[in-house]
């Protein structure tokens, strides 16, 4: 499985968040030079995830047009953790005490991110 992160600048938080609960490989595209508007998306995508606050209207209608023909699902999300971590829970159901522990032990965050 491979996620596709789009836009954001520091994005760590939202890779480890990914690797630790679905065990994905992920890439990040930053949106930032003007080839990525061109750009195809992987094969192997199962999910996008779009950091709205940081990419233009052209690249994310680019992107959601993408997606829409290959039947990938999209998440739109702000710069908070928590947000993308209650609309990965609609998207992919998870044992209430995996979900949160497992992100929270693995790197002691618990203060900072709940």
């Amino acid at each position: 499985m491979t996620v596709l992160i789009v836009g954001g600048d520091y994005v760590a938080s939202f890779k480890q968040l990914i690797a630790t609960q679905h065990n994905a490989r992920i890439e990040h595209w930053s949106g930032r030079a003007k080839g990525f508007n061109k750009r195809q998306l992987p094969h192997e995508t199962q999910l996008i995830i779009v950091i709205c606050d940081f990419i233009n209207h052209n690249f994310a209608n680019s992107i959601k047009d993408q997606a829409n023909r290959n039947g990938i699902p999209l998440v739109y999300c702000h710069r908070s953790v928590n947000e993308l971590k209650r609309k990965l829970k609609d998207i992919y159901p998870t044992d209430k005490d995996s979900c949160c522990n497992s992100f929270c032990e693995q790197r002691n965050l618990t203060r900072k991110y709940h």
